[in-house]
């Protein structure tokens, strides 16, 4: 009977250690998780692993100008479009990331910018993405591909592309395009032939509509830009990582 008591003892006092044990640990964890949230992490990781100078966000200028269209068939993607718009806004914007990253002078910038806005005395020009969902996809540069684009301006005037060619964006549009930019994405330069009169109407923001129409045998859908919504908006500094 003793034994067994003694025993009774002797685990009861081991179950009483192990709880002060864990009392003494969770007040220790307790303490340092005070402690240590009093120290920013972010100026831990800044001063241990140095982050680099931001560079002045293009977001307002980003939005302004890109849009997306997505296609369904009931409740199945078929088609995801996105496109820039190579407005005077926009090439102005891409020539001084590209000038600023490679430390062109403001004269080499400036002759740059001035051969940049002649091509938009006579084309309109998009970077076009496009994600499409079919077995028997085509490029958009092939006479039978499932899509095919054309320009609408007011909804009256039609304009088929000059070109389309398969390209590799450079650094700078990508960062316009943001993370809607995926290497599994088709990537095209579209360009419209336009004359000097109609070129001078866009650039003077007198056309009412422009819309870029994204055309099957089946389905169509379009983005569009308005002298209204091509305004640049104040965006946050960090949308450059997290546009749709």
């Amino acid at each position: 009977m003793k034994d067994i008591e003694l025993q009774l003892f002797i685990a009861t006092k081991e179950k009483i250690m192990h709880l002060k044990n864990m009392a003494r640990f969770m007040g220790l964890a307790g303490i340092l998780l005070v402690t240590t949230s009093c120290i920013k992490y972010h100026d831990v990781v800044r001063s241990e692993f140095p982050q680099g100078t931001k560079r002045e966000s293009i977001a307002d200028v980003a939005t302004a100008y890109r849009r997306m269209a997505t296609v369904y068939d009931e409740f199945q993607t078929k088609g995801v479009f996105n496109a820039l718009w190579l407005s005077d806004v926009v090439r102005t914007t891409y020539v001084k990331l590209y000038g600023d990253k490679r430390g062109m002078s403001a004269e080499a910038q400036e002759e740059m910018l001035k051969r940049q806005l002649e091509e938009n005395k006579h084309w309109v020009a998009l970077y076009v993405l496009s994600d499409i969902r079919d077995k028997l996809y085509t490029s958009l540069t092939d006479q039978t591909a499932l899509w095919s684009l054309y320009l609408s301006l007011d909804g009256t005037h039609k304009v088929a592309p000059e070109s389309i060619k398969e390209v590799e964006l450079e650094p700078e549009i990508q960062r316009f395009f943001g993370s809607s930019y995926s290497f599994f994405k088709g990537v095209y330069l579209v360009k419209f032939a336009v004359n000097e009169e109609l070129a001078a109407k866009i650039a003077r923001n007198e056309i009412a509509e422009m819309r870029l129409m994204v055309n099957s045998s089946y389905k169509t859908c379009w983005m569009s830009w308005t002298p209204h919504d091509t305004k640049p908006k104040k965006a946050f500094e960090d949308e450059d990582f997290y546009w749709g």
